[in-house]
Formats: structure tokens, C-alpha cells, sequence
């Protein structure tokens, strides 16, 4: 349960050998670089470095050419290009073993054989689908309009526009046809049609001479016009809309024509313009990373972190590359650079997947214990513990599985089932010591077995007529967890050296064990089962909270003491278990009496309401006691010593063949 050892190292060598330095640094890709400004302080005659003009023009010319080789990606991203990781392997290989000068020339050499194709072919596309777009806007317009210009004369002398009205104002129509006769001396003619139940659409004709006063009467009248796209604007409507008709008929051909295009094109060059995009990243990454490190007049300097088991191989690289002339050793990790070191975590097996589960409260400070494996323990535990359903459990578990062959190539649907697998599987678990199959089904039909006794109790341990011994079991879980949380939040305090914390956790653990003690002892003379040790107890529990008061108060201050209630709260947020799991268990008995209820003379809507329901309470199944098996790890166990980390360990590495953003 400990994070990835540290060391903090710094490497020195002759400015001559820098460049070959920084690269094979990188090569290796396990040294997280410290920014000098941070390694280096007081009055060290070592300063930070720049970058020279040189590689700036470098840096420029490489950035620039990343930005037009991700608008190629983007483009055949599109058409669906996939990577084949062996050419991108291999290209990678090619464009980076030609030096900067060499991954440059052949990125140029690429983009001159792809980009005007590509790009040219991205930018038609792009124009057919907005003009496609905008087709489809006029197309149902004009497939009104159509008909009616074609019972309107338009002549040279004459020009027509189009009218869009409310259909609720229809009749301001023979106010506007008289009104524009009344301007032009009787040379308009309207005619209309309803769009559809909400507008209706007319074409007004008039003379070319009254073209100014007729449109400013429209304005004024605040007529909506229908207009064409420019392409069209002159055009009679008749026409247009047989212009727009072929448009529609003709411009779905050549889109497809065109993705054909892009797609061949995909297939020809999206891997190895994959390959040559992290190239590219590699290089400005090498040439940008330069601020961070120090010179002096004739020496650099690199300081940073690295795994304690990747020294030897750093410091390997650097002698078998260049004798004693660069060294590289560690350096002392102070007390006050604890809370600057960076974090990895370096879990494996079936409990790796929960490090993604785990940032969500970011990752632990250094020196402290990491709590990936107690949250992939103790996650599947509760949600098991909840749900409690063989039936449910086992079409959760199908789910997983289906999603992990159907997207076995979407990491995030990878990472997630890996997390809900353990706990689907819990479900089951718990569902045979509950003797749930669906609720109460599997007692109806006579697939669970009869009670028998294990293990001092009798199982299966029906908790819909357990309440009672359920809610002990829950809070004995809470108990044992939160107690957990502050032994190892000691553990973290003598890790850290944070004296302070460690008395406040001490005291805080002996008043819940004094609260225990006590409780247990009450309840023993309330079932009157209690003799003379009952009142030892008592005694021994007051002195636990007297003592446990003393030490919190000195550790944590005021806010130490309001924490002893808060614990408390903290076991007793522990009943959400039982209270969501008995929940979810009497609404599948629910179910599954009104299913006994249709049958037999309703078997048809009987199963309905089966599958309905029980489809129901599983997707409720499948979200509430995540969130309240997450909130009891997050809140309730993690509060008691976890200390988030203040950066996370972020190596100078290139991709080296492997696939990058």
C-alpha cells in the first residue's frame, strides 16, 4: 500500500553534451523534470536557461507544421482512419531517427504530397453539407411556392417576391393586395397557398417601376419576405426551385463520392501522419522543456524525480553514453520538499483499474499510504452488500461483460467495467448469503435452498425479516471501517512526521472505542444479561472518552473535539446500508407479489410488469448504491487519512510508437 519511491536527483555535465543529454533523458522517459526556478535557490551562481533563437525558429516552424498536420488528422478522422500500430511503429521510428532536421524535411515531404488533396476535398465537403443544410431549409418553402409562381406571368417589366404570414392574419392579405394596387395604379397581382397550419405563403407580382415604394410598403407593413440564397435571388421561383430540386438530387452523389475519396486517402495516410504528429510533439516538447533546466557559464544542470527503481538505469544510460562526463546523483529529500515531491501510483491487476476511481479525490500525498487496494476491497463490498440480489447481480455481471467484447477498444468502457465487474460479482455473493433471487422469487419457484445454520446465524439470512440484526451488521461495518480510517491516519501522521495529527487521530480512535464499550455494556443491562462486569466496562469507557477528549483537543484544538460527534455521524451513515439494500429487496417482493396477482389469467401482462419493474429497481440498482457505497469510502473512510498529493508524477517522455492525442 505504498506510492512509488522517489528520488530526487540532479544531473551536471558540459554545455557540448546538453542537447544529447535532454534527448536521451527523454528516450527514457522516467525523470520528472523540476523547473529550476523551483531546485535552485539563495545565491547558486546557477541560473535558468533560455532558449536560443535558433531553436526558437525551430520550435515555430515545428509548431507550424503541427498545426497543419492535425488539420489533416482532423480531416480523415472523419472519413474513419485507424491507426496500424506496427506502420505507426515503424514510421515513428523512421521520422524520429532522422534528427529534428530529418522528422522536419519528412513531415514537409508528406504534407506535400497530401495536404491540397485532403484539404481540398475536406473544405468541398464541408461546402456540400452547408449547402445541404440550407437546401433543406428552402426546399418544403418553395415546394409551396412553386405552384403558385407558376400561375403568375413574370415578365421583364414585372418582378415578383414571396410573402410568409401568420395564418392568423390572412386576411391582412386583401389589406396589402389594396393597398399596393391603390400605389401602383392597379400593376399587382397576389396569389397564396398555406404552407402548413401555422403559415401561409404568397407571391406578389407588380411592375419594376414601383419597386422602391412596394418594398418600402412591405417593411412598413412588417411583412416577412421569403429570400433565396443569393445564388438563386434573381431567379424566377419557379425555377429555383427546380435549380434547388436537382441540387438535392445531384449533391448527395458527390458528398459521398468525395468521403470516398477522403476515406482511401485515410487509409493510405492517417497512420503515418499519426506517427509524424507525436513526432513532432516530441521534438517542441524537447526544445520547450529547455527553460526548465539551469546552466552556469560552462555547465548545465537538470534536476527532477525519478522512480528509486529507474535510477540505476538512468544513471547506466549516462556513463555508458558519456565516461564521467556527465554525472548524476541523488540528492537529499528535506522535510520541507516532502510536499513538493510528485505521486505515482503503480498498482497492478485487478486493482489498477480503481486508480481511475480513485481520482476523484486526487491522488495522496507523498509518504503517505496509498488507498487504491482498501478502495477496491471495500467498493465492491458495499455495493455487494446493498444490492444483495443473485438475479441482479448476474444481469449486471452479463452487462459487464457485453460492453467489455462490444467497445474493446474504448479505454474509459474498459476501465469502467473493470471497476464494476468485482462489484457485480459482490451482488451475486451477497445475493446467496441473503438467499435473493430477484427478490423473493427464487423462495416462490422453489430454487432456494431451506435455512440451515453456519457460522453462529442461519442462512440464508433473510434481511426483509431481519431489520433489526441488519442494521447491527451495518453499523458494526461502520465501526470497523472508520476505525480502520484513523489507525491508518496515524499511520500516515508518523509518515509525515505530523505529530499533531497523530494525537488528534489517537484520541479520536480511543473515544470511539470508549463509545463502543460503553454502548455494548448498556446493552447488555438492557437485555438484563449484564453482571458485575458490565459496570467495569462503563467505567473503562468513560476513562477511554475522558483520555481520548484530552489528546483530541491537543492535537486537533476545538475543531478536533466537534469530530468526536462527527465520527459518530460517520458510523451511523453506515445504515444508508441497510436502509437502500432493504429498500430495493421489498420493492422486488413488490413486484413480484403483483405478478402473483395477474397470474394465471392475466400471464401476458404479469410478465410485463415483471420484466417492466424488476428492469426498473436493477437500474436503480446499478446507480444508487454506487453513489452511496463511493460516499461512505470517499467521505466517511477516506476523511479519517487521506491527504491529497499536491502533483502528480508527469515524466519527460516521448511517445515512442505509442499513440498519443
Amino acid at each position: 500500500m505504498m506510492l512509488v519511491e522517489m528520488a530526487k536527483v540532479e544531473i551536471l555535465g558540459p554545455k557540448e553534451h546538453f542537447s544529447e543529454v535532454v534527448s536521451l533523458v527523454h528516450d527514457l522517459g522516467d525523470l520528472h523534470i523540476e523547473e529550476v526556478t523551483h531546485a535552485v535557490s539563495g545565491d547558486s551562481l546557477v541560473e535558468r536557461m533560455h532558449v536560443d533563437k535558433k531553436s526558437q525558429r525551430d520550435r515555430d516552424q515545428l509548431e507550424d507544421l503541427l498545426v497543419r498536420v492535425r488539420g489533416l488528422l482532423k480531416a480523415l478522422t472523419v472519413s474513419g482512419g485507424i491507426v496500424d500500430r506496427r506502420l505507426y511503429q515503424s514510421s515513428y521510428n523512421e521520422v524520429w531517427n532522422g534528427g529534428l532536421a530529418g522528422s522536419v524535411s519528412r513531415a514537409l515531404e508528406v504534407l506535400g504530397q497530401v495536404e491540397e488533396k485532403v484539404s481540398g476535398l475536406a473544405a468541398e465537403a464541408d461546402s456540400i453539407e452547408s449547402e445541404l443544410v440550407l437546401l433543406e431549409r428552402y426546399a418544403p418553402i418553395l415546394d409551396k411556392i412553386a405552384p403558385l409562381a407558376r400561375q403568375v406571368l413574370v415578365t421583364g417589366a414585372f418582378e415578383a417576391v414571396a410573402l410568409r404570414i401568420d395564418r392568423r392574419y390572412k386576411g391582412a392579405l386583401d389589406d396589402i393586395a389594396s393597398g399596393l394596387k391603390d400605389l401602383t395604379g392597379g400593376q399587382t397581382q397576389i396569389v397564396s397557398t398555406d404552407i402548413d397550419e401555422e403559415t401561409t405563403a404568397a407571391i406578389l407580382v407588380f411592375s419594376r417601376d414601383h419597386s422602391l415604394e412596394v418594398r418600402r410598403y412591405l417593411t412598413d407593413a412588417n411583412v416577412s419576405q421569403i429570400k433565396l440564397p443569393s445564388e438563386f435571388a434573381d431567379r424566377p421561383f419557379d425555377e429555383a426551385h427546380d435549380e434547388i430540386l436537382e441540387q438535392r438530387r445531384v449533391l448527395p452523389a458527390r458528398l459521398k463520392t468525395v468521403r470516398s475519396e477522403l476515406e482511401y486517402l485515410s487509409s493510405l495516410w492517417f497512420t503515418r501522419l499519426s506517427a509524424i504528429r507525436d513526432v513532432l510533439v516530441d521534438r517542441t516538447e524537447e526544445i520547450s522543456a529547455v527553460a526548465d533546466f539551469g546552466q552556469t557559464e560552462y555547465a548545465f544542470v537538470i534536476t527532477g524525480w525519478i522512480p528509486i527503481e529507474d535510477f540505476s538505469k538512468l544513471e547506466s544510460r549516462l556513463e555508458g553514453r558519456f565516461g564521467g562526463e556527465v554525472m548524476v546523483e541523488k540528492q537529499e529529500i528535506k522535510p520541507e520538499d516532502m510536499a513538493d515531491v510528485p505521486v505515482a501510483l503503480r498498482n497492478t491487476g485487478m486493482v489498477a483499474p480503481f486508480e481511475g476511481l480513485l481520482s476523484i479525490s486526487g491522488a495522496p500525498r507523498y509518504g503517505t499510504i496509498d488507498p487504491t487496494i482498501l478502495l477496491a476491497l471495500f467498493y465492491p463490498f458495499f455495493f455487494g452488500m446493498i444490492v444483495g440480489d443473485v438475479g441482479y447481480g448476474l444481469v449486471m455481471v452479463v452487462l459487464v461483460l457485453w460492453l467489455r467484447a462490444k467497445y474493446k477498444d474504448t479505454p474509459f468502457i474498459q476501465q469502467a467495467t473493470a471497476v464494476l465487474g468485482p462489484a457485480a460479482t459482490m451482488a451475486v455473493a451477497f445475493g446467496f448469503l441473503y438467499g435473493e433471487f430477484f427478490g423473493n422469487l427464487g423462495e416462490l419457484i422453489g430454487i432456494v435452498p431451506g435455512h440451515f445454520k453456519a457460522l453462529g446465524m442461519t442462512l440464508p439470512f433473510t434481511r426483509t425479516n431481519e431489520v433489526t440484526t441488519l442494521m447491527v451488521i451495518a453499523l458494526a461495518t461502520g465501526f470497523v471501517q472508520v476505525a480502520l480510517g484513523l489507525i491508518l491516519g496515524m499511520i500516515n501522521a508518523v509518515r509525515t512526521r505530523s505529530w499533531s495529527h497523530l494525537t488528534e487521530r489517537s484520541g479520536l480512535l480511543a473515544t470511539l472505542v470508549g463509545f463502543l464499550i460503553i454502548g455494548l455494556a448498556y446493552a447488555a443491562i438492557s437485555a438484563e444479561t449484564a453482571g458485575t462486569w458490565s459496570r467495569l466496562a462503563v467505567a473503562t469507557g468513560a476513562l477511554l472518552l475522558v483520555v481520548g477528549t484530552f489528546f483530541t483537543f491537543k492535537g486537533g484544538k476545538i475543531v478536533g473535539v466537534i469530530e468526536i460527534v462527527g465520527q459518530l455521524g460517520n458510523v451511523f451513515s453506515y445504515l444508508r446500508i441497510m436502509a437502500v439494500g432493504l429498500a430495493g429487496a421489498i420493492f422486488a417482493d413488490a413486484v413480484n407479489e403483483m405478478v402473483l396477482i395477474l397470474l394465471p389469467k392475466a400471464l401476458i401482462l404479469a410478465l410485463l410488469v415483471g420484466v417492466l419493474l424488476h428492469s426498473l429497481n436493477i437500474a436503480i440498482a446499478a446507480f444508487s448504491p454506487n453513489i452511496h457505497a463511493l460516499r461512505l469510502n470517499f467521505l466517511e473512510f477516506f476523511g479519517k487519512f487521506f491527504e491529497s498529493g499536491t502533483r502528480l508524477y508527469k515524466p519527460f517522455q516521448r511517445s515512442k510508437g505509442e499513440e498519443s492525442s
